[in-house]
């Protein structure tokens, strides 16, 4: 694919807020933009067709700007935020639906595979994930409750990876490779590549791997430890599609990805002041923290055509692992070095592993006076955590003490199965005016199982708990096509999270809940979208969401638990227009205003007050993008671009003890430029090139040595260099 098309494809990543006149009209007349097309609605349209907030971040975008992961691109989509302490392990926010729960308020999907958990029981809310966007066809973001279509845990909005399928038609690879640098960090770099392979004129395979080296920028000078949060992606993803009928498609996938993180992500600063504690880009821990993480997806997806309406048939098996060894020596060191009378500090060990099995099958109807989608899905997830805690020592950290590992081990498996049905439907009253209706049902029971044992907690002892609940979701689309170029959408949608058993001690008092309910969000938005000109797009969207009985935790008896109480709401705007002012240059701009607040306090254990900006919802996100290329000669391009990034003041998780913090706004410029001769490109980037200290994350609060609080901060200035080839 030449820059050229690169350029224009682009565009669907982002978008503006005011229409900038045109320079040349000429130019801007021989310019166009592709039509975007979506699966949003679980059936292919035209994104300025779906009656609801949708963004769609193309792969050839995310390619040209070296885009791979959350940190990169989510920074471009309207309302959208990231809190992150470290790869792998990150929680996402839409119209800052987020009052630092531990069930995820975002579902995640891989083509036709949810991902990740909807349980409280398996921290959901902060591993969401973070799949490498190499060889993806877009990224989708349905803003809003997504509950009729994609079910739970989707109350704020969903995020769905589509990626390329395999094509019969033709033979192909592409393969990229880039070195990079991060401040004082070693050199980096990757290695990717795919491979299409057809098999006669009806079966193909495609086959992709990719390996990302990303080296430490922070230092711990008090171990005298340099570049300790380093870390590597590796992964691939295999593909076999065949057509064997016309009416017939059977696609056979299965994807892999391993994160293993070094250390410590996050820099040590003063709680009131914000300032490191030991240097720029610092911290200090008794030893370097390892963090691994795996993701495992498998899916069989077979679609045939009946005439009257299309079966899906979507049968899925995914399967998360985390291993985490923490440095809990701040928080238990000085108790165990007091009682002991030896220097200690101490160790978590932390395994999580989870296994998922799900199974979609909908008809849906040809495009008609009368659509219809009808479907039932069943999912059981299974969840074993296993917590440990070691006391170390100091002078050979990690190491464990001798006699004096497993002080404390709490097991808690749990199990999820859930069953729903859903319907949508949609009457075109008229060419222009038509009305979408969606309803599901869904059921779900809930198991747990919690051991604990060790010195510290006493003898072996086992509590189980379980739950149920029904949950009824809806949405209600009114769409009218003003003209070809410009539709007027308004949409009420409901969305839910699932509740679920406590996790409890034996001794618990009965005041103490055994269960928590589910709490959801009322959706109410309008919108606009369309062409001005084939040259110009746009969309616009007003929105008010109210959550309802949300999920916190409590303080009771001295027990935490999970509890529903109080409410919130949201509201904002979200715009993004795209411009291909001439045939060599494209314009993109997007914003949104959200605000977020409680509308009623937390329970004691947070401290919450009634009107309190909900945690990471920034007032304002935005970003400007433009690409410009130019031909030099037959074959050849050359191109340059940049996208500056805008993300407002925030404020941290609620706290009982002294509230939110503040967090700083900060301002990200990236620049790019290159030249591609036939099948080669060639292209230099620099990354936040300002260098700015962006805050994802604010934490650690009293587990932090000499009483500090961690920040994880996006990625220092990184300059890099790409090659990649195309066959």
């Amino acid at each position: 694919m030449t820059v050229k098309k690169l350029s224009l494809l682009a565009g669907a990543a982002f978008g503006a807020i005011a229409l900038p006149a045109y320079a040349h009209a000429a130019d801007a007349a021989a310019a166009s933009l592709p039509e975007l097309v979506v699966t949003a609605e679980k059936r292919e349209q035209n994104l300025k067709d779906v009656p609801q907030s949708v963004t769609v971040v193309s792969g050839q975008a995310l390619e040209l700007r070296v885009m791979t992961s959350f940190q990169d691109y989510l920074a471009t989509i309207p309302g959208m935020s990231l809190v992150q302490g470290q790869p792998g392990l990150g929680r996402l926010v839409l119209r800052g639906i987020n009052a630092g729960g531990v069930s995820a308020t975002i579902g995640t999907y891989i083509d036709e595979t949810p991902y990740g958990s909807v349980t409280g029981l398996a921290n959901g809310a902060v591993s969401a994930p973070d799949f490498d966007t190499f060889d993806m066809q877009r990224v989708e973001v349905l803003r809003g409750p997504q509950g009729t279509l994609y079910g739970a845990s989707s109350l704020g909005g969903l995020l769905k990876f589509v990626t390329n399928a395999p094509d019969p038609s033709r033979l192909y690879s592409h393969f990229d490779s880039q070195v990079e640098s991060t401040n004082s960090a070693p050199v980096g770099g990757a290695v990717r590549g795919v491979v299409n392979l057809p098999l006669g004129d009806k079966m193909a395979v495609r086959a992709s791997a990719y390996w990302d080296n990303a080296p430490g920028y922070l230092d711990d000078p008090l171990r005298k430890v340099r570049n300790v949060n380093g870390v590597t992606y590796t992964g691939g993803r295999v593909s076999f599609l065949a057509k064997p009928i016309d009416k017939l498609s059977i696609r056979l996938t299965a994807a892999v990805q391993n994160i293993s993180d070094k250390g410590s992500s996050s820099e040590d600063v003063n709680r009131l002041t914000l300032q490191p504690l030991y240097g720029d880009l610092t911290n200090s821990r008794a030893f370097s923290p390892p963090n691994k993480i795996t993701y495992q997806v498998y899916n069989a997806t077979l679609d045939y055509d009946l005439g009257f309406g299309d079966v899906t048939s979507a049968t899925s098996w995914g399967k998360f692992r985390q291993d985490e060894l923490l440095d809990a020596s701040a928080l238990f060191g000085p108790l165990l070095s007091a009682v002991l009378h030896q220097p200690l500090g101490s160790s978590e060990q932390q395994n999580l592993d989870q296994r998922k099995f799900t199974q979609e099958l909908r008809l849906a109807s040809p495009k008609q006076q009368f659509e219809w989608l009808v479907g039932g899905f069943f999912t059981r997830e299974q969840n074993n955590l296993r917590q440990v805690l070691n006391a170390i020592s100091l002078a050979n950290a990690p190491a464990i003490a001798p006699g004096l590992g497993g002080l404390e081990t709490v097991g808690l498996k749990s199990s999820y199965i859930e069953y729903a049905f859903f319907a949508n439907v949609d009457y075109h009253f008229t060419d222009r005016f038509d009305v979408s209706l969606g309803g599901r049902y869904s059921h779900n029971d809930q198991h747990d199982g919690q051991t604990t044992a060790g010195p510290l907690v006493g003898p072996l002892s086992l509590v189980s708990g379980a739950s149920s609940e029904d949950v009824f979701t809806f949405s209600v689309a009114p769409k009218f096509k003003v003209s070809d170029d410009m539709t007027v959408y308004a949409r009420v949608a409901k969305g839910y999270r699932p509740g679920g058993p406590n996790a409890l001690q034996p001794l618990a008092p009965a005041a103490v809940p055994r269960t928590f309910a589910s709490d959801s969000t009322m959706n109410y938005e309008v919108g606009v979208k369309g062409n001005l000109t084939p040259a110009v797009r746009y969309d616009l969207t007003a929105f008010y969401i109210d959550w309802s009985d949300i999920q916190l935790l409590a303080n009771v008896q001295n027990f935490g638990v999970n509890v529903n109480g109080g409410s919130a709401s949201s509201k904002g705007v979200e715009g993004s227009i795209t411009w291909a002012a001439t045939p060599e240059l494209t314009l993109s701009a997007n914003g949104a205003y959200v605000d977020a607040t409680l509308d009623s306090p937390t329970g004691p254990l947070l401290g919450g007050k009634d009107g309190d900006r909900l945690p990471y919802a920034a007032p304002f996100t935005g970003s400007l993008d433009a690409q410009w290329t130019h031909p030099v000669r037959s074959g050849a391009n050359v191109f340059a671009g940049g996208t500056l990034q805008v993300v407002s003041r925030r404020r941290s998780d609620f706290n009982a003890s002294f509230g939110q913090t503040s967090l700083p706004a900060y301002t990200t410029l990236d620049l790019r430029a290159g030249i591609e001769v036939q099948h080669y490109r060639l292209q230099l980037f620099a990354r936040n090139i300002t260098d700015e200290r962006g805050i994802l994350n604010y934490g650690g609060v009293g587990s932090t040595p000499n009483g500090g609080v961690q920040l994880s901060l996006i990625r220092p200035r990184t300059v890099g260099l790409s090659l990649s080839a195309d066959f």
